[in-house]
């Protein structure tokens, strides 16, 4: 899909942008977690990592 496509219909109809989306989410879910995951992990590194500068 072209960005151009993709913009028009966002401002044409934003339901049938909304159930693309939808099946966007459904369809690459575990990626989607496994993103969320690893961002939360290296959140969690990085604050134990300050924590050991600090000390």
């Amino acid at each position: 899909m072209s960005l151009e496509f993709l913009n028009k219909l966002k401002k044409d109809n934003k339901e049938i942008r909304r159930e693309q989306n939808k099946r966007y989410r459904q369809k690459n879910r575990e990626i989607l977690n496994l993103k969320k995951q690893r961002t939360y992990y290296k959140e969690s590194l990085e604050k134990k990592q300050e924590k050991i500068r600090i000390n």
